[in-house]
């Protein structure tokens, strides 16, 4: 073998000099360093924090989280390297470190399993100076673009994300409907695999010829591959329908945040290993511009394509005089709470809607009064058959009084609507119910008990004309006799404490707050237990979505709203900057979601920790 030329031993302590001095915590036994590019920044900046592990088979470090910090995954980078003449692998972890407050910090020792461990790593974070933006940018950054930009922006900004593009797809059965008419629509938010993007709101109409159903705050997720690329999918299901006559684009924004990596602007670009070395720099360009590259989190807007829908107005000539507004398919049916009746009591009167369609337009006046049957407005309660409301059963109840007495039936009833697929009005009529109505007066007197004596004779019908004597016991009435009262006293007063059971009862059932707090109390209870069960099976996506629904329920409570209506955008809002520790929980989750990142069991174990801290404080 050849001894080394004079360029390699020089090429071999340049690299040790290097190593020196860009790791010095190399030469100690431990086997895991980490650095933070800053140790102080202005609040409102992130930091860098490289974590490398050196091993023969390096596995990943668990990263404490930290009160007031946000540590964020953004990627991670191996190598080999050759040093003293014996082979190292190493892989290099880099976290975004977001503080949300000022003030001292200390990130603890940071370890892998059967490995060492850091040193802890204190930085100091700087109030932001009067008159500056909170996210001011990094030296040699850029500044965070605005929260809605040009499409042309965001593609390019999605392209940067990972070489590829997120869209929004909406897919429709049909592409021509009738106004009123209510259509399943399905919205697939489609990110690329392995960007780092959480929602910033719900998807949202940008025209006004469309109106679209309530969304659901948990869409179904899944994993796709659309054109030979793997993407993350964001569904929702829901129901469209069409206000306005014409051919209108149906346009619809989602509100997103991604994380994109930004080239760094030291030295206008050079490679100061490469400016040391010349050409036989032992260190990758790319490696190295990755090591001071930034992570910024960039708000951007999904838009769907545009597609084109035309709309039909709902025709004249035709229209029942009864029709109002129902567009879709329906059966009617009716039926009557008795079929024997006394003149002057009421009767329920169903009648049942059933099938596909608008039922918010779904109406009807029910029975009219007549000479026969005196009726009152009725009342509706629809039940939906999926959850987006397309298909159901919509139920009216109708009180009606019979007023007089003899073999009646309780007339027919219609419903009206329009067909979209013949393109024609539909009027659909129920049978009449046969039923019977007795008098008041006969019920009454067949209810009157018998009047005659028991010592009436059946001889000749009458009364002897002579008392009969005997022996009487007492004069005195019997409501006076102490057993008589004791026992009215007694049932009296068990009335009276059933009535006051039963007000009770009726006070804490109408109590809303208590029953509000009851009912989150129970919800967390059982949001907790599903993180306790998903640390059990190491389920990563299931724990935060439980920790999230805890955090959420208990907030709803405190600010007497909707567990749905506790967003992220809603916590900053609510809790103006002081609600650091939930904001941090609800993006690591959407990380987690939208990403399918394995999340190790310390990390879960210590956000375990921190949410049941949240948890009590709230």
């Amino acid at each position: 073998m050849n001894p080394p030329t004079a360029f390699q031993r020089f090429l071999l302590a340049g690299v040790c000099a290097i190593s020196v001095l860009v790791a010095p915590a190399w030469s100690a036994p431990s086997q895991i360093i980490a650095q933070l590019d800053r140790l102080g920044l202005p609040l409102g900046e992130s930091a860098q924090l490289a974590v490398t592990v050196k091993d023969s088979q390096p596995v990943e470090p668990n990263v404490p989280p930290v009160d007031g910090l946000e540590i964020t995954p953004v990627g991670q980078q191996s190598s080999m390297q050759v040093i003293n003449g014996a082979v190292f692998a190493e892989v290099r972890y880099v976290y975004q470190v977001t503080p949300n407050r000022s003030g001292s910090f200390t990130i603890p020792a940071i370890a892998v399993p059967g490995g060492g461990s850091t040193q802890p790593i204190a930085f100091h974070v700087d109030k932001i100076p009067t008159g500056q933006n909170s996210r001011s940018p990094r030296p040699g950054g850029s500044p965070l673009p605005a929260p809605s930009g040009t499409p042309a922006e965001e593609e390019a900004a999605w392209a940067d994300a990972k070489g590829q593009s997120a869209f929004l797809r909406v897919v429709l059965p049909k592409q021509e409907i009738t106004v009123g008419e209510l259509i399943p629509v399905e919205i697939k938010a489609c990110f690329p695999a392995g960007v780092a993007a959480s929602l910033n709101g719900l998807p949202m109409l940008t025209g006004g010829a469309f109106a679209l159903n309530k969304l659901d705050d948990n869409p179904e997720q899944t994993r796709e591959v659309i054109d030979g690329q793997p993407y993350n999918v964001i569904t929702w299901s829901s129901a469209l329908s069409a206000v306005e006559a014409g051919d209108y684009p149906l346009n619809l924004e989602l509100p997103v945040m991604v994380r994109v990596r930004e080239k760094s602007k030291r030295g206008g670009g050079r490679n100061s290993f490469k400016d040391f070395f010349g050409d036989a720099s032992p260190f990758d360009d790319s490696v190295v511009d990755d090591f001071f590259d930034q992570v910024t989190e960039k708000p951007l807007a999904l838009h769907s394509d545009g597609a084109l829908l035309r709309i039909q107005p709902l025709p004249v000539q035709g229209r029942p005089p009864d029709f109002s507004g129902a567009v879709g398919k329906f059966d009617v049916s009716t039926e009557a709470s008795v079929i024997r009746a006394v003149t002057g009591d009421p009767i329920t009167l169903k009648m049942k809607i059933t099938g596909q369609g608008n039922f918010d337009r779904v109406a009807t006046n029910g029975l009219a009064s007549s000479a026969g049957w005196k009726s009152y407005k009725p009342n509706a309660r629809f039940e939906p058959a999926d959850r987006e409301g397309f298909a159901g059963t919509k139920t009216f109840e109708q009180a009606i009084v019979p007023t007089r007495a003899g073999p009646s039936e309780i007339p027919a009833l219609s419903f009206s609507y329009f067909d979209p697929d013949t393109r024609s009005y539909v009027t659909k009529t129920t049978s009449p119910i046969p039923i019977e109505i007795v008098p008041g007066s006969a019920i009454a007197s067949a209810l009157v008990p018998s009047t005659t004596p028991a010592m009436a004779r059946a001889t000749d019908g009458l009364v002897p004309d002579h008392p009969e004597t005997g022996r009487v016991s007492s004069l005195s009435p019997v409501v006076l006799a102490p057993w008589f009262l004791m026992t009215n006293a007694l049932m009296a007063a068990a009335t009276a404490i059933g009535l006051l059971v039963r007000r009770w009862r009726q006070l804490r059932a109408n109590d809303t707050e208590r029953v509000r707090a009851a009912a989150a109390s129970a919800a967390v209870r059982e949001a907790v237990s599903e993180m306790d069960e998903s640390i059990k099976n190491r389920n990563s996506v299931g724990f935060f979505h439980a920790a999230r629904r805890a955090v959420a329920e208990r907030l709803a409570e405190r600010w007497s709203v909707p567990a749905s209506r506790v967003t992220l955008a809603e916590i900053q809002a609510r809790l103006n900057g002081s609600g650091e520790n939930i904001c941090a929980l609800f993006k690591r989750g959407d990380e987690v979601a939208y990403s399918h990142e394995e999340v190790t069991a310390s990390e879960l174990t210590q956000w375990r920790a921190n949410i049941s801290q949240q948890l009590a404080h709230l």
